[in-house]
């Protein structure tokens, strides 16, 4: 009985654990491209032009791990302009893949009566 009972709540630990996982997958690729994007910006403001090898590395081994109609935008050229537009892309598409319905919208094209979901 005890057996059972210990089994049975491994089990719901396991299933919780899988849950939370996915539950939370989009807000930790999320602040992972954040992460990239601001140290990208950095570079770009400091003048670097080429990223270094492990930073690419780095955004390589993070975008490998999102689904693949998201990460298909990268370009890893080498060029951090380059990456800087892939991965402002990559998050676009983020967005669009956890909120299907998600709009995004220029404030100068007047387009008000749309608002962000």
């Amino acid at each position: 009985m005890i057996d059972h009972t210990s089994s049975r709540i491994e089990q719901q630990q396991s299933a919780t654990r899988r849950e939370n996982r996915r539950r939370y997958a989009f807000q930790r690729m999320l602040q992972a491209t954040d992460r990239l994007l601001w140290r990208l910006e950095e570079m770009n403001r400091d003048g670097v032009k080429t990223v270094p090898k492990p930073v690419r590395a780095e955004i390589r081994k993070v975008v490998d791990g999102m689904p693949d109609q998201v990460r298909e935008p990268l370009r890893d050229t080498g060029a951090v302009q380059d990456m800087l537009d892939s991965l402002f892309e990559i998050q676009e598409r983020l967005f669009r893949w956890r909120y299907p319905d998600w709009h995004d919208f220029d404030p100068d094209e007047g387009r008000l009566d749309i608002v962000a979901s």
